[in-house]
C-alpha cells in the first residue's frame, strides 16, 4: 500500500490502476499483459522519471497499443506496468522541416489524420494502425507494407526522448536530417523493445502523401520472382511502394474467411502478388503500372494480372491481403512466425518448410509476407493433435538454418517467444556485445525484464 500511495501522490489517483480496474482492460495479443496487477499512466518524461526513481529495483513493463505478437508485454506480480496512453499529444508538425514531434502514446492513425491536411504522412504503415502507438513502433522497429519505399521505422526517426532505468532523461529529439555530433544514441533504443530505455517522445521524418495509388494483383510462378522484381523496380523506380505476396493456400483462406467468392484472380500458378505504385494522378499511375506489367505478361514471366480500376476494386485486393490478420483470430489453434530471407530463398524456404511439416499430423502451413523486402509471415495451423511449440519451432527455425543469411525475426521482434531461436542463431561475440549493452544501460535488468535477451 505504501508504494501505491506514493505512486498516487506522483501521478494522481486516477492514473494508478490496481487489479480490479486492470481486469476490465483488453490485454491485447498477449493474454498475460495485465498479470502484474499494477499499472501507472504517467503524462510525460518527468512523471515517468519520478516513477522509476520511486521504485528502485522493481521490474518495469512498458506497454503501448498491445499489438505486439511475441509476448513482449507479458508481466508478472511484483512488476509495474507503464502505459503511455496519456503521452498522446502531437506537439509539433513542421511542414518546412518535414518533421513532427509526437508523444509515444499517439497512434499511427491519429498521426496520419493530423498530417493529412498538410499533404504529409509517416512512411511506415501497418495493419494495426488504429491501435499501434508511435512509441511502440519505435521500440519494435516496425515495418509493414511500404518498407520497400520508406524503410523500417528506424529510417524515419530523427530523434527521441528516452527515460533510462535510473530515471535519467535523454533529450535526443533533434529535428535535423544531418547530425553527426558524437554517437547517434537514438539508434540504440530503436528496436530494443523497451529493454534499454523507455521512449516518451519521437521526432519523425515526414513524407509527401501520394496523390494517387495504383494497385494490381499478379499471378506468378514462384521461381520467376527473382527475375521479375528487378524489372519491376527498374520500370517504376521510387514510385514502387509495395510488393506483397500470398501463397495459394493462404490466399484461399483469407478470401474464404471473409466470405469473398468473386476473386480478382482465380487459382493461379503458385504465388499472388499485390503491387502498389504511386503517381501524380490515377490514370498516370495505372498506366505506369500497366506498362511495367505488360512485357512480363508477354514473355511469360508473370501468368496473369488485374489492375484495380476503382477504389472498390482496390479495396477488395487489399481486403484479401489484410485478411492475413484474421488468421487464428477466432481462437483456432496454431503458431505464428515472421522470418526474413533473401529474395531467391523465399519459395525454396516455403517448400522446405511444407516438407518438414508433412510429418506433423494435422499441421497446415499458411504463408504471406512483404516479399519485396524478404519478409514472410507464417501461420502453422493445427487441426489435430496440439503439437508442442518446441516441435513446431524446430520445423520453422531448423528449416531456416538451411538458408544462409536468414533472420528469425523480420519485424515482430523477439519478446519472450523467440528467446531460444535468437540465442541459437546469434554468434557468441554478437550476443556478448548485446549483453554488454544491456548491462551498461540497465544493470539491474529492470526494463522489460526477461525480454529479448532473457
Amino acid at each position: 500500500m505504501a508504494l501505491i500511495d506514493e505512486l498516487r501522490s506522483l501521478l494522481g489517483e486516477a492514473h494508478v490502476l490496481g487489479p480490479e480496474k486492470l481486469s476490465l482492460r483488453d490485454p491485447g495479443w498477449c493474454k498475460t499483459s495485465q498479470a502484474a496487477g499494477l499499472l501507472v499512466r504517467p503524462a510525460d518524461a518527468a512523471e515517468l522519471a519520478a516513477v522509476l526513481t520511486a521504485t528502485p529495483g522493481m521490474g518495469i513493463v512498458p506497454q503501448g497499443g498491445l499489438t505486439g505478437l511475441v509476448e513482449g508485454t507479458e508481466s508478472h506480480p511484483g512488476q509495474l506496468i507503464v502505459s503511455f496512453e496519456r503521452m498522446n499529444r502531437i506537439e509539433l508538425i513542421d511542414p518546412a522541416q518535414g518533421m513532427a514531434l509526437v508523444g509515444a502514446g499517439v497512434t499511427l492513425a491519429e498521426l496520419d489524420a493530423a498530417l493529412e491536411p498538410y499533404g504529409l504522412m509517416a512512411g511506415v504503415d501497418i495493419g494495426a494502425r488504429d491501435s499501434c502507438t508511435i512509441g511502440g513502433m519505435v521500440s519494435t522497429n516496425a515495418g509493414g507494407i511500404r518498407v520497400l519505399r520508406y524503410g523500417m521505422m528506424r529510417a524515419g526517426v530523427l530523434g527521441l526522448e528516452v527515460v533510462l532505468a535510473d530515471g535519467a532523461v535523454l533529450d535526443l529529439t533533434s529535428p535535423l536530417m544531418k547530425n553527426n555530433a558524437g554517437y547517434d544514441l537514438k539508434q540504440v533504443f530503436i528496436g530494443s523493445e523497451g529493454t534499454l530505455g523507455l521512449v516518451t517522445k519521437v521526432a519523425l521524418r515526414l513524407f509527401p502523401r501520394p496523390k494517387a495509388i495504383a494497385t494490381a494483383l499478379v499471378g506468378i510462378a514462384p521461381e520467376a520472382l527473382s527475375s521479375f522484381m528487378p524489372r519491376l523496380r527498374a520500370a517504376l523506380g521510387d514510385d514502387l511502394a509495395a510488393i506483397e505476396g500470398m501463397w495459394p493456400a493462404c490466399y484461399r483462406y483469407c478470401a474464404a474467411s471473409q466470405g469473398l467468392t468473386r476473386l480478382p484472380l482465380a487459382e493461379g500458378p503458385g504465388l499472388f502478388l499485390t503491387l502498389e505504385a504511386f503517381g501524380p494522378d490515377d490514370q498516370t499511375a495505372r498506366e505506369a503500372l500497366e506498362a511495367a506489367l505488360v512485357p512480363a505478361l508477354e514473355d511469360g514471366t508473370i501468368k496473369d494480372a488485374v489492375i484495380a480500376q476503382s477504389e472498390a476494386e482496390r479495396a477488395t485486393i487489399w481486403r484479401i491481403r489484410e485478411g492475413g490478420g484474421l488468421i487464428g483470430s477466432g481462437g483456432e489453434p496454431g503458431y505464428h512466425y515472421d522470418v526474413s530471407l533473401k529474395l531467391a530463398d523465399l519459395d525454396p524456404y516455403v517448400q522446405a518448410l511444407e516438407a518438414a511439416c508433412a510429418g506433423l499430423e494435422g499441421v497446415s502451413v499458411l504463408v504471406l509476407g512483404h516479399v519485396g523486402d524478404g519478409n514472410l509471415h507464417l501461420s502453422l495451423m493445427l487441426d489435430g493433435p496440439l503439437h508442442p511449440r518446441e516441435v513446431v519451432d524446430a520445423a520453422v527455425y531448423g528449416t531456416l538454418r538451411q538458408f544462409q543469411g536468414g533472420s528469425v525475426s523480420a519485424e515482430h521482434g523477439i519478446g519472450l517467444e523467440k528467446l531460444a531461436a535468437l540465442k541459437a542463431a546469434q554468434p557468441a561475440p554478437v550476443r556478448a556485445a548485446m549483453l554488454a549493452l544491456k548491462a551498461a544501460y540497465d544493470p539491474e535488468n529492470r526494463l522489460n525484464p526477461g525480454k529479448v535477451l532473457g
